[in-house]
């Protein structure tokens, strides 16, 4: 039985976080684990926070799933501590021939520019190098770039910035977020760019649209699909995910494959 880990935060509506991304190894008849680095949760007002693990937990998370398995894939999400970028650096150095994904998620608060840069840098330094698939989006894209990503040529140079921080491949999740009728991502790979395009969907279920499409692409490396039918077959699955996702009473949703594993 193949294994996945993944490292990442908790989200309580499970749209996107490990949550998402243990749905999507079991949909492809992965099995999935998980060492968690924060904790989401609505505080008394109704808005979203997160509460940070403790590093010391989070490292004997992953020694404790060093000891017991190997692995085949590791995904990584969002770390939300300086303190856990190390934690996890070290952690993958134990491991080789494996696909590593990053999805370089920022969730401090824009006002906080220090910790935010501090944070950035770090992973560009410590994990970057690392990666063989990063995949921002384009709000993650345009910080790590230092400029608007908000066309497809600002895409293209962009994930050929990334690639020269250290990331071997890197897939831009512009999805809805580019004028015209098609949901557009691009991988550059060191040597071409490639172009992913589906028509838009209206659906308002797209929570976890990205951490999904990582967690598939992630399965399917580790199913031993070459790298661009792998995002291309992740999209395919993140559009039906989207369709078939699960509203919430704020009128938000998040994204659900029904269930329905990936032949």
């Amino acid at each position: 039985m193949q294994k996945i880990l993944t490292i990442g935060g908790s989200d309580p509506f499970a749209g996107g976080g490990i949550q998402s991304d243990l749905k999507t190894f079991e949909n492809h008849h992965i099995f999935g684990m998980s060492a968690l680095t924060c904790i989401g949760m609505l505080d008394s007002d109704g808005a979203f926070i997160l509460e940070t693990i403790p590093a010391e937990w989070l490292a004997k998370q992953l020694d404790s799933i060093k000891q017991m398995t190997d692995l085949d894939g590791i995904k990584i999400g969002l770390l939300h501590s300086i303190e856990a970028i190390d934690i996890v650096r070290d952690f993958l150095t134990h491991f080789e021939d494996l696909p590593i994904v990053i999805d370089p998620v920022f969730a401090f608060k824009e006002t906080n520019d220090t910790l935010n840069q501090a944070y950035m840098q770090k992973m560009i330094q410590e994990l970057f190098p690392l990666a063989d698939v990063l995949t921002p989006n384009l709000k993650e894209a345009a910080l790590l770039y230092s400029q608007p990503v908000n066309t497809f040529v600002q895409m293209v140079d962009c994930a050929k910035y990334l690639h020269s921080l250290g990331a071997k491949n890197v897939v831009i999740k512009g999805g809805t977020g580019i004028i015209g009728d098609e949901a557009l991502d691009v991988l550059f790979n060191g040597k071409e760019s490639i172009t992913f395009r589906r028509e838009k969907l209206e659906q308002q279920t797209v929570n976890g649209a990205g951490c999904t499409f990582a967690s598939a692409i992630t399965a399917n490396l580790v199913l031993g699909y070459p790298l661009t039918e792998a995002v291309a077959r992740s999209k395919a699955f993140v559009y039906d995910c989207i369709l078939n996702g699960v509203m919430m009473k704020d009128q938000t949703g998040s994204v659900w494959s029904q269930g329905k594993g990936v032949e």
